[in-house]
Parts: C-alpha cells; sequence; structure tokens
C-alpha cells in the first residue's frame, strides 16, 4: 500500500506508547519512523492491570492474540483491609464478565505489551525503527518539522509526536511545566518468581491491600509462572527517581496478618 505521506512522522520513544502510536499510524497508511534512545527497544517495567476498554485498543492496532498469550485471566479484582484481613470488596471478572464487555480484565507483563507492539512493528514495512537515537530538541519548519538529535543528525518529518518519557524533551519545548510534581507516594515494585510468593496468596485475582499511608498489591504474571508486587507508602519526601533500591530492612515491619481467601 502506498503510503499517505511522503516525509515520514516522526515518534520520539519507542515504549509502549511511541510503538502503539506508529503502529497506529501505519494501519492508517502513514509512514513513521522511531527513534529510541536506549541502545536497543525494550521494556524494563513490571506488571500491569488492563480493563477491557484497553484490550480493545490493543486489539486495534493488531497484537491482542499476542499479548494475551501471556496474560493471565483473573477471576476477580479484590480490595482486602491491610489490618484486619477481611475482604472489602470483590469484584467478580469471570466469563460472564468477558462476554458482557467484549474482553477480559487481565493482567500481565508490560515486557509482553512491548514485545507484541514492536513485533507488530517490525511487520510493517512503513515503520523505521532507529535505535541509539536521542531526540534533543526540534523546530518547525516549512511543512514539517525538523527534528534535532544527539548525534547531530536532523531529521526531517510532516510531524512529530513526542512520547519520550516523564521528562519528555518535546513536552518542555512545548509546554515548558518543568520538572513533573511529587505526588508524595513512593512505589517499589518487584517480580517474585510464582514458588517465592506465599502458597496462601496465590490468588486468582488482582488484590490491593489497604492500609493508612500505604497499599500493596499483587497479582500473578506470565501463565502463573511469576508475581507482580507494588508496596506504596504516603511520605512528605517520596522523591521522583526511578530504579533506586529498596533495602527491606529499611522499609519492613515484622509483622504479618493473616487472610482468608475470598
Amino acid at each position: 500500500m502506498k503510503s499517505r505521506n511522503q516525509k515520514p512522522v516522526i515518534v520520539a520513544g519507542g515504549g509502549i506508547g511511541g510503538l502503539a502510536a506508529a503502529l497506529g499510524l501505519a494501519r492508517k497508511g502513514f509512514r513513521a519512523v522511531v527513534l529510541e534512545q536506549a541502545p536497543e527497544f525494550a521494556e524494563i517495567g513490571a506488571g500491569i492491570q488492563l480493563a477491557p476498554n484497553a484490550w480493545h485498543a490493543i486489539d486495534a492496532l493488531g497484537v491482542g492474540e499476542l499479548v494475551k498469550r501471556e496474560a493471565v485471566f483473573i477471576e476477580r479484582v479484590l480490595m482486602m483491609d491491610g489490618m484486619s484481613g477481611e475482604s472489602i470488596i470483590d469484584i467478580p471478572v469471570d466469563e460472564k464478565f468477558r462476554q458482557r464487555f467484549g474482553n477480559p480484565y487481565a493482567v500481565t507483563h508490560r515486557a509482553d505489551i512491548h514485545g507484541s507492539l514492536l513485533d507488530g512493528c517490525k511487520a510493517q514495512p512503513s515503520i523505521e525503527l532507529r535505535a541509539n537515537t536521542r531526540v534533543t530538541g526540534f523546530e518547525v519548519v516549512s511543512k514539517g518539522v525538523r527534528v534535532e538529535t544527539e548525534k547531530g543528525q536532523p531529521i526531517e518529518g510532516c510531524a512529530l509526536v513526542g512520547a519520550d518519557g516523564g521528562r519528555s524533551v518535546i513536552r518542555e519545548r512545548i509546554v515548558g511545566d518543568g520538572e513533573p510534581p511529587e505526588s508524595g507516594h513512593m512505589c517499589y515494585r518487584a517480580v517474585l518468581r510464582a514458588e517465592e510468593m506465599p502458597q496462601d496468596l496465590r490468588w486468582p485475582a488482582a488484590t490491593l491491600w489497604a492500609g493508612h499511608n500505604t497499599h500493596i498489591v499483587h497479582y500473578p504474571l506470565r501463565g502463573w509462572k511469576l508475581f507482580n508486587l507494588v508496596a506504596t507508602v504516603v511520605r512528605e519526601k517520596a522523591g521522583t527517581g526511578h530504579n533506586e533500591e529498596a533495602p527491606p530492612e529499611r522499609y519492613c515491619r515484622s509483622s504479618r496478618t493473616t487472610a482468608t481467601r475470598p
């Protein structure tokens, strides 16, 4: 199929958002080039919960079945009292739910979404993927945009999509609103082997344990081979860093709540 644009749409950032944008453009007949600053296209995140509307979007990009291969179709969404162990909210997301909304409420690893989108992009001849290409700025020119890169070689396109993360160079140039505000929430993430998860907590559910200024979320991943764990605390100085180590001895207390399986 002949492309609708002579100059490509330039997408800054090769994460889930950038690849999804490029794939969506390609499916509508537009050429795109994706510029990723890392040496290779990869996703280092952990788990994610996807409701039916999110699955509809992934299906529309043509990669829904690929993502669902490793996803876990959970049976319930739970909120538990972190002090008493009692169930507060219990929402069934079983087969009846899937039939009503046309897709599941499922959990998966972000890398599986990214990998499926990457495969979809590689299968599109109208998408060019360039790793190790960091965008440093841009300027609007006649009938398009000129994108500056760290390598010094500008790239011209008909439009520019900024998908370059929370500290986006593109956003800063357009909006100029500075660093993201501190939310006061710190999230500590881990992906465990299934056998490392306490057997009495291996539930087919997306589970949230709620406490004062804290909560913990866990659910299975990749066909029950792994478990995703996220512990969130509210602190006055939470910071905005990423990939910082969180030694258990600094943040954990020696207490355990006994829970009854819903």
